[in-house]
Formats: structure tokens, C-alpha cells, sequence
């Protein structure tokens, strides 16, 4: 596939998962992503609910002030860079709750008077907004053309999965050959629009899990109203799901395609981590357990085997990267942590400090119950960095795209089968700079591979 084969169209990506604060797989999917549509030749634009907070520069902007288009865009690279828990802000702050709830009825009075189509602004980004975001949580921002700012379109678009809609909000953009949604989204096309409009569907996890803090009800009704579109499945697992559990009413389902993710791994930062000795506290050879740490991960088995291992008495680390949030099962995890010195919770890693990980680890572990697709995994397996993997669906898929990998899939629960394998694994020397360099020249070849089929897959949908 040629390097310019899509210059000259113009991709429009939803960026509710970079306006987080704490930027998780499908933040990563969606970074790799913006880099490969710009690395041949598409114009990259980001669709964010985010809008300026300046007081002179509420509602839309006329297009020849170009001092407060400079403040707007400003803005919103302000507020992607710090990120916010909208669902915990909601919980917890009343004065933004009200302010929430009129902006809301605001902006839906607003969309119905103009037949459900959003009102946008489109803001350029220069070099000077980039240089001045220099940092590894906004490097996206290098390969992005502009903003799509549409005020509140992720809520409108919750509303609408609420059924407090009667109708899909529709998008309507002027000169975008392409909108992706990176998670599933009640919207639709205009039928007068010029682009075309797909919906990536990761897994059906919010209906699988109990636990889940999404609604199955309201997610059911997002896979659902995505489904009106040609879908991109990130798995042919998750697509298997799809099938049998929801009620496919169109064609759609047929047309779609599988389009693995990239790894969240990328050659420049693999390049800047090599030259970091040691991160943290750790100076010695260790296993990684990368994930959020929520219940489906079944951090606590990871735990047991390497407890019942002989790698603790041997001085081997066990790090366990992922954000430890305020609730029971990370107190939980803490505390089963506490009883092993060697046992080092990192709590969230920057993408730096991720790639260093990877980079210098014996072995990643993953005892996840379910997953979309599995990104750590697939991380790992592009650097030829040796797994020891629960026996789901989606690892069986990751091992499979590429020849003699190093992953071994566990029945989750066979605790004496994952000790014997973890007894045996050979060390991994942090001192040694010629092995961490074969890493990166695997990751490298790997890379190469993956991208060229998933951008063969996209072109697909702009032609």
C-alpha cells in the first residue's frame, strides 16, 4: 500500500475516550489509529463534545475572528490535556449536575428545531497549538489537522441510548470523506451527506459483566443504533457476539469488517525507552501484569500464581501497571499486594514508562475473564515479549497473527499448570541493550505487517 494513498481525504474521529483523564485500550487504539490514517496521507480531524470556556467566545465562532478561534482552540487542547471523569463528576458535584442538566436541554431544544442534525465549528490546529502540548499524553496532536467541536454531542448521543430521544441525532460535516466512531454511538448519517460514516465495536462487556459501571440496557441500545452503519469489529469474537445477541434487523452485519487494533506501542517512544535505565523502584529483572484493574481481570489469580512461583524467592518483581481507583476491588488488590514485598503496584503509567516496561519485562501475564480483543497482549506479542495468557477467544485470535509467537493460553483457573510455566520462564537482564534492540526490530517488522493490512480494510470505506 502506498505511503499517500489516502492523501487528499479528509477523516473525521470521535475523541471521546482522549477526553478522559485517565486514557485506557480504546485511548490507545484510537491514538494508533490517528497516526497510521495521517502516516499515508489523510487529513485528521478529532469530533470532541469539548468547546471553548472563554465568556466572549460561547456558541459558535464567526470564521473571520481569527483571535478567538486562536483562544477556542487553545481552549480545547486545555481541556483534552487535563481530562475529566464526566461520570464521577457527575456523582459527585451537584453545581455541575444542574449546570449539566440546562446545558442538556439547551443543546436538545436546539438539535430538534434543526431536524436532530448538530450544529459543528471546525478548528485548525497549527504548529504552535502542537508545540505548545509537547508532552506524551497529547503527542497524538502531531498528526491531527483540527477539532470538530460539537457541543455535547457524547451526552446527546447517551440521551438518545436513554431512548430520551425519539430519533438518532444525525452528523452532517462538510469536505469529510470518513467519520469513525471509536466506540459504538447512537448517531447516523445524513442522508446529504457527502461522507460515509462506521462505528467501531470493541466487545459486548457491559452486558457480560454484572459489574460493569456502563448500563447493559443503554449499551444495548448503543450497539443497536450503531448497527444502522457499517461496522468495523475489532475481533472476529466480537463480532461472533454481536450475532448472537443482538437482533440484527439490516444487511449491515454481513458488509462489516474485522479490522484488528495496532498495538498502543510505538517505535519513537520504544526508542526514547530504551535510553531510560530504571523506572520507579524497579532495578531488577521482573513479570508485568498491564490492564486496568477491575474484576474481569482476575488481578488476584495473577497474584496467587506468582505467590505460589518460585520467582519471589528468586528476586523476581511482579509489577502490576493499571490505574487503582477508590473502590473495593483495588482495596482489595492493595491488600493482597501487601503481603509480598516483591508485589509493586505502579498504579497509571504514562506511555513512556509503559513502553520502558514492555521493553525490559521477563514475561506479561494475563489472567483476564473477558476480553474485545486484548491490547496488552497484543502489545507484547509485537516485541516478542513472552505470554502467559487465560485461553479466551480473543487471546487465541492475537496468537494467531503471528508465526512462532511466545504465548501460552491457561485455563484460567488451572492454578498449578500457570506455577509450573511461570517456574520456568528465563529471565529477561535489564542491562542487556542488544536484546531490547532485537525487541524493537520485531515490533518493528510486526508493526509494518498489521498496518498495511488495516489501512487496506479503511480505504476500503472511503472508495
Amino acid at each position: 500500500m502506498r505511503k499517500n494513498s489516502l492523501k487528499g481525504k479528509r477523516i473525521a474521529i470521535t475523541a471521546y475516550e482522549l477526553e478522559s483523564k485517565e486514557h485506557r485500550g480504546i485511548s490507545s487504539v484510537t491514538k494508533s489509529l490517528i497516526k497510521l490514517l495521517n502516516k499515508y496521507g489523510a487529513d485528521i480531524f478529532l469530533i470532541t463534545g469539548l468547546y471553548t470556556k472563554g465568556k466572549k467566545n460561547r456558541g459558535l465562532i464567526s470564521k473571520d475572528n481569527k483571535f478567538a478561534i486562536e483562544i477556542a482552540t487553545d481552549d480545547i487542547c486545555y481541556q483534552l490535556n487535563k481530562g475529566v471523569d464526566y461520570r464521577e463528576r457527575f456523582k459527585s458535584n451537584s453545581k455541575y449536575k444542574i449546570k449539566l442538566i440546562f446545558e442538556l436541554c439547551l443543546q436538545t431544544f436546539l438539535l430538534i428545531i434543526n431536524n436532530f442534525k448538530f450544529r459543528y465549528q471546525i478548528y485548525n490546529l497549527t504548529e504552535t497549538h502542537k508545540s505548545k502540548n509537547l508532552n506524551t499524553r497529547m503527542a497524538y496532536l502531531n498528526d491531527v489537522a483540527g477539532f470538530i467541536s460539537i457541543k455535547y454531542i457524547f451526552h446527546i448521543c447517551r440521551l438518545r441510548s436513554m431512548r430520551f430521544l425519539i430519533r438518532n441525532p444525525k452528523l452532517e460535516i462538510n469536505n469529510i470523506d470518513l467519520i469513525i466512531s471509536m466506540s459504538p454511538l447512537s448517531i447516523e448519517n445524513s442522508k446529504s451527506s457527502s461522507g460515509k460514516l462506521t462505528q467501531i465495536i470493541h466487545d459486548l462487556i457491559p452486558i457480560q459483566v454484572s459489574s460493569h459501571p456502563e448500563n447493559p440496557y443503554i449499551f444495548y441500545n448503543r450497539i443497536k443504533d450503531s448497527l444502522l452503519n457499517k461496522c468495523i469489529y475489532v475481533s472476529s469474537e466480537s463480532k461472533r457476539l454481536i450475532k448472537k445477541t443482538i437482533k440484527i434487523n439490516n444487511l449491515n452485519y454481513e458488509n462489516s469488517v474485522v479490522i484488528n487494533p495496532l498495538p498502543s506501542l510505538n517505535l519513537e517512544i520504544l526508542k526514547k525507552a530504551i535510553k531510560i535505565n530504571h523506572i520507579k523502584e524497579i532495578n531488577r529483572p521482573f513479570i508485568l501484569f498491564n490492564s486496568s484493574i477491575v474484576e474481569r481481570k482476575k488481578v488476584e489469580y495473577a497474584i496467587e500464581y506468582f505467590n505460589n512461583s518460585n520467582l519471589s524467592k528468586n528476586g523476581v518483581l511482579f509489577c502490576i501497571a493499571g490505574k487503582l481507583h477508590d473502590n473495593k476491588y483495588c482495596q482489595f488488590i492493595k491488600n493482597l499486594s501487601k503481603k509480598n514485598d516483591k508485589i509493586l503496584l505502579l498504579n497509571y503509567v504514562s506511555d513512556i514508562e509503559k513502553a520502558w516496561l514492555f521493553l525490559n519485562s521477563s514475561l506479561l501475564i494475563s489472567t483476564s475473564s473477558i476480553e474485545g480483543f486484548g491490547i496488552p497482549v497484543l502489545d507484547a506479542l509485537s516485541i516478542d515479549l513472552p505470554i502467559l495468557a487465560s485461553d479466551i477467544p480473543s487471546h487465541y485470535e492475537i496468537g494467531r497473527l503471528k508465526d512462532n509467537s511466545d504465548i501460552k493460553l491457561i485455563r484460567q483457573n488451572a492454578g498449578e499448570l500457570w506455577v509450573k510455566n511461570l517456574n520456568k520462564i528465563e529471565i529477561f537482564p535489564l542491562d542487556n541493550k542488544e536484546k531490547k534492540l532485537n525487541r524493537i526490530k520485531s515490533f518493528n517488522k510486526f508493526f509494518c505487517y498489521i498496518e498495511k493490512l488495516s489501512i487496506y480494510k479503511i480505504r476500503k470505506f472511503i472508495i
